[in-house]
């Protein structure tokens, strides 16, 4: 009976968590709010995923991965990156269009193999019930493009909303990329996609200064004109002006753009970075105020500025930083984020297009940052960018996140990603003190570089849970159904490094995932030499883990999952069950049911 039982239940285990197998909804914005049509509030928490860039291929391929390129093992490795992101809880895809790896010198899409893996990524993503934010118009991989209308030899950004004949040919490239149809989902068009529910038609804007647009005869021509027409004299005030009518013009132009293609999914303009006022100017900011865009995008990057101009060893004292108070000049200060609660933005919504701790392995920021967005009345937000499954092995960058090379920081993330959805939008930001934070549900330290969330239902914690942290979260392990945690706490206790995941099926099954152990041989801010890995991951070795879990009892039974059979493993309960275990995943079943 047993046999039969666990081989009915084999299709069912270890599936994904915290992704909503609900169908994809339409999304609209109204009165600063992002809505699913079925009229609940948009929460997205999600990741920057580019592997069908070349930029990101290059990367691989400076360490011999992937060289030569093999179509089917680079699109497992793609399947293995998704299959982390559902584990982490992730329900948002925000990819980079490199038009220099996909267009020609007028627009024209170019079929190759990015735009294949173009067409793979956005197809994965829907099958696995994860929205996507499709950026248009970047820079990325352009310095090897070749006769492309947007390659770095002949182009500037801010040439890309005031000239006529770039314009022109962008949004040639975005109509018929809009109108592709994708051969990995039954040829339905990418703007027909139900997963489609965001899209921006510039990652990070460029904007002339009155000096640089001189040298740019072809838009400086246009400025003059404008001068000439307006009967304005040629000073700051009046540039300024034409640059502000400019920007709003084509932010105008572009949400027009999208309605006329028949895009259901609203459109985003991108405000960067915190300072972006007074490094670029209010003007633009009026602009986008004043515009038809219904949501505005801003990134997060705390850690950013203390890297400037370092190099070596000195950038591990960025990551050694205190953030506290970087994140709160963001909040209180105007001219950094505070724009955002302006009454003059208050019918846009508002999203993070990107953000990340920046070569800082501590894992108290996430949590830190996601409460901060929702103080700010943020609804989406996706980290840049996830490091693919090999890759990250060896990887030595200022964004390092994967779920197995980085399981402090995986845990982090998800725990970050349950304050977005469990917190209020628009509850003012504060903290404990400046150097941790307990508040709903949440425990953080900057001193122990750690945090953890727990509710009635779920456990997360990033580094082991201390004692103030858990005096702090009033834990109900009786309640508890989801667990993720790197370490000891009070329901389970991992002698490993690897991240764990525990999902109660119901009260006779518990499933077990555990990652690699794992280790980083070069410090993460580091650069490593070709073929030099920067992590190690030891798949093999055994370790002790301990659950002490209401399933448990003497008469649980503990299982391994190998080869896609179910394998007994030897296990003894003293408070709390004891077994040897490794990556992988088990089933922990009670025989005598639980309770």
């Amino acid at each position: 009976m047993l046999r039969i039982f666990i081989c009915a239940i084999l299709c069912n285990l270890f599936l994904a968590v915290s992704i909503s197998t609900a169908e994809f909804q339409s999304l609209y914005v109204e009165n600063g709010t992002l809505y699913y049509e079925d009229g609940n509030e948009v929460v997205f928490w999600g990741v920057n995923l580019q592997p069908s860039l070349s930029w990101e291929y290059n990367r691989m391929k400076r360490h011999g991965l992937h060289d030569p390129f093999d179509k089917d093992d680079y699109k497992a490795m793609i399947d293995e990156a998704y299959d982390e992101l559902e584990i982490m809880g992730v329900n948002l895809i925000r990819i980079h269009l490199s038009p220099g790896d996909i267009t020609d010198k007028e627009g024209n899409l170019v079929e190759n193999r990015w735009l294949d893996l173009t067409d793979y990524v956005l197809a994965e993503a829907e099958k696995r019930g994860m929205y996507t934010y499709l950026a248009f118009l970047n820079t990325l991989g352009v310095a090897r493009g070749k006769d492309t209308f947007i390659s770095r030899s002949n182009q500037t950004k801010p040439m890309w909303m005031v000239d006529p004949v770039f314009i022109q040919k962008s949004e040639r490239f975005m109509h018929q990329l809009l109108n592709r149809k994708n051969s990995y989902l039954n040829d339905i068009k990418y703007k027909n996609s139900p997963a489609l529910a965001l899209v921006e038609p510039i990652n990070e804007p460029g904007y002339f200064s009155r000096e640089t647009i001189e040298d740019f005869p072809d838009c400086f021509k246009i400025y003059e004109d404008w001068i000439d027409n307006h009967e304005r004299l040629d000073d700051e005030n009046a540039f300024y002006n034409w640059r502000m009518i400019t920007s709003k013009s084509y932010i105008n132009r572009m949400v027009d753009f999208f309605k006329k293609e028949e895009v259901r999914a609203p459109m985003v303009w991108s405000m960067e970075w915190p300072r972006m006022m007074e490094w670029t100017g209010k003007d633009v900011f009026e602009a986008a105020a004043e515009s038809d865009a219904p949501i505005v995008s801003v990134c997060f990057y705390p850690g950013q500025s203390v890297a400037y101009g370092k190099k070596g060893n000195d950038l591990k004292l960025v990551g050694e930083e205190n953030y506290f108070e970087y994140i709160s000049k963001s909040y209180n200060l105007q001219e950094w984020h505070g724009w955002l609660r302006e009454d003059r933005f208050r019918g846009k919504a508002r999203i993070v297009y990107e953000f990340e701790t920046y070569y800082n392995q501590r894992s108290y920021l996430y949590p830190l940052m996601a409460k901060y967005f929702r103080a700010q009345g943020i609804q989406a937000a996706a980290m840049w960018t996830y490091l693919l499954p090999g890759q990250a092995e060896y990887t030595a960058a200022a964004h390092h996140l994967n779920l197995k090379t980085t399981p402090h920081k995986a845990a982090a993330f998800m725990a970050a990603g349950a304050v977005m959805y469990e917190y209020p939008r628009y509850l003012p930001y504060k903290t404990t003190s400046s150097v941790d934070d307990f508040s709903k549900n949440l425990a953080l330290s900057y001193v122990k570089g750690s945090s953890a969330y727990a509710d009635s239902s779920k456990l997360i914690y990033s580094d082991g849970l201390p004692k103030e942290f858990s005096d702090r979260l009033n834990i109900n392990t009786e309640s508890l159904n989801h667990i993720v945690g790197c370490g000891q706490s009070p329901v389970a206790n991992y002698e490993g490094s690897g991240l764990y995941i525990i999902n109660r099926i119901d009260d006779k099954k518990i499933e077990l995932i555990i990652m690699p152990e794992s280790k980083f041989i070069i410090p993460h801010y580091l650069p490593n030499e070709r073929g030099e890995k920067v992590v190690d991951l030891n798949r093999n070795k055994l370790n002790t883990f301990t659950l002490n879990l209401k399933d448990c009892s003497k008469e649980t039974v503990v299982y391994r999952l190998e080869k896609g059979k179910l394998k007994k493993i030897n296990q003894y309960y003293k408070k709390g069950l004891h077994f040897k275990a490794k990556s992988g995943k088990y089933l922990i079943y009670n025989e005598a049911g639980g309770r």
